[in-house]
């Protein structure tokens, strides 16, 4: 059985409130937030309520099908599946079907007596045209809800907005700055740093074809031999420390080019596309096992594929496509044992042209003036960050801003206040925090005069979250003293550990972050 978190139990209650209320909802859930937990604990509260009624599942990709149906198998062990597949070579049906689109469209009155339809990545129905999601829905009478780690479409914007848009509502979105930073301080996602390469691919001059760059003249442009070696040799050059790596290419051509180059420098490498996916479950099982180093993929690898020890993403494929952009970078976002975060390399300029993935640019640049800055660079390591970001996550460098005086009445503030403070620790304490479910966690409460502000120390979780803890013990830890393994060892030992003289607080929410500490003994 799945492990529900907090947030996945306020997605599937809205979603089913809007389902209950007649309307056709989505929920927005960022790659490696547990979006197949989400789809089945849904289903199961939908049946407890409705036992009488079929639920069917639908999406586009044999690889996605098959994790919804192992998925749903573990949520609902003894029940029998249905799969209706024609490239998986089964075609069954039962109260929870498992379908793809294609394999169901023109076999509408096969599909006449189930009551709600869940679309696994929801975004990639087109809003214009009568394409195959629109011909189903058109001959079957039944509610439709979306799960999506990026709600909006090139060339129309939000999926739930507008003409032609099979959804009417968005019942939560993870994908927002705050939530997604929220789940990456929790430690459910891993953080990624974004540094621009030298070398930069310029697309000045590349057609624009249905919104995004016409792959031919991306092809002809940069799929040279010199500028192959140039990146190749930055990507060997920054990716020392880091173990597996995907590269997204432009075509078949470019992959390969780029795969020879990785084998002829000593990297194991390769190349996954329509030419090799014969061999992508080998590919992808070398890959996960550290086998090899390397996939350089075109296509393969963006919805539904799941590699948590990606810790280097390389982007040598320019995009104007923000869906593509997210899913790209996405695939780095799942935790992994001794990965601390994902480096990603963009070549290509994505991060500059399109912004954060947890602050994408949805919007029309307006006849007469410019586009406002999505992204800025950091002075001292050049990683790039949110416009608004002021520390640095990587080397702390803390960034100026220049304020303006408006003249005219605002309900936004005049003068920026600063979410920055030093507070001088009078007192720690310390206590065990137990909630339902989960690990224990060290409660860390200081004290800063009349002000107090608490830190969980999560010793005993998995991921990113257990990465901070050991670092913070291991700062703090006297010597002399054997490094503690579980909460309670380390509450044991808390009287002993090294305490700051002042920590350095970020008041951003309603929940102030600590950030760095000084310690004067």
């Amino acid at each position: 059985m799945f492990e529900i978190r907090e947030y996945q139990e306020i997605a599937i209650n809205k979603l089913f409130i809007d389902v209950e209320n007649g309307l056709n909802p989505i929920v927005a859930l960022p790659t490696g937030s547990g979006k197949t937990v989400v789809l089945g604990k849904f289903i199961y509260k939908y049946l407890e309520k409705y036992p009488e009624k079929n639920v069917l599942v639908i999406s586009h990709t044999e690889e996605i099908l098959k994790q919804d149906y192992i998925a749903l198998t573990k949520i609902f062990p003894g029940i029998t599946l249905g799969l209706y597949s024609s490239g998986l070579k089964t075609k069954r049906i039962f109260k929870i079907t498992i379908a793809g689109i294609q394999s169901i469209y023109k076999k509408t009155k096969l599909f006449q007596n189930f009551h709600l339809a869940i679309i696994d990545e929801a975004h990639l129905i087109p809003t214009k045209g009568n394409g195959m999601y629109r011909q189903f829905f058109q001959k079957v009478n039944i509610k439709r809800a979306g799960l999506t780690g990026t709600h909006f479409r090139t060339g129309h914007g939000y999926i739930h907005k507008g003409k032609g848009a099979l959804f009417d509502t968005l019942s939560y979105d993870l994908c927002t700055m705050d939530n997604f930073n929220k789940l990456v301080e929790d430690g459910y996602l891993c953080p990624l740093f974004s540094k621009p390469p030298n070398l930069q691919l310029d697309t000045d001059g590349v057609k624009v074809s249905a919104g995004d760059y016409n792959l031919k003249d991306l092809s002809i442009k940069f799929d040279r031999n010199g500028i192959t070696k140039k990146a190749v040799k930055e990507l060997i050059k920054f990716g020392k420390n880091y173990k597996s790596w995907l590269i997204f290419a432009i075509d078949i051509k470019h992959a390969d080019h780029i795969n020879n180059e990785l084998n002829r420098l000593g990297v194991a490498s390769r190349a996954l596309h329509s030419n090799t996916s014969k061999y992508r479950d080998d590919i992808i099982k070398e890959f996960k096992n550290r086998k090899i180093k390397a996939v350089v993929s075109v296509g393969m690898v963006t919805t539904g594929f799941d590699a948590p020890n990606i810790d280097l993403i390389c982007l040598l494929r320019p995009t104007k496509s923000p869906v593509l952009h997210v899913q790209m970078n996405g695939r780095g976002l799942r935790t992994y044992p001794e990965k601390s975060h994902c480096l990603v390399l963009d070549f290509a300029g994505n991060t500059s042209r399109l912004g954060p993935i947890n602050h994408i640019s949805i919007y029309e640049k307006k006849k007469g003036k410019k586009g406002k800055k999505i992204v800025k660079e950091c002075p001292e390591c050049g990683c790039l960050h949110h416009p608004k970001v002021v520390l640095c996550n990587v080397c702390k460098h803390k960034f100026e801003f220049k304020e303006k005086i408006t003249p005219k009445s605002s309900e936004t503030e005049i003068i920026r206040k600063n979410r920055f403070k030093w507070l001088k620790v009078s007192d720690i304490q310390y206590h065990i925090h137990s909630k339902k479910d989960r690990p224990d966690s060290l409660r860390v409460k200081y004290i800063c005069g009349l002000f107090s502000l608490n830190e969980y120390i999560c010793l005993e979780h998995q991921g990113y979250a257990q990465f901070l803890a050991r670092n913070w013990v291991k700062y703090r830890l006297r010597s002399g003293y054997s490094f503690p393994e579980t909460t309670q060892e380390l509450y044991d030992i808390s009287h002993t550990l090294r305490k700051p003289s002042d920590i350095y607080v970020e008041f951003y929410s309603n929940y102030p972050k600590i950030k760095d500490a000084i310690f004067v003994e």
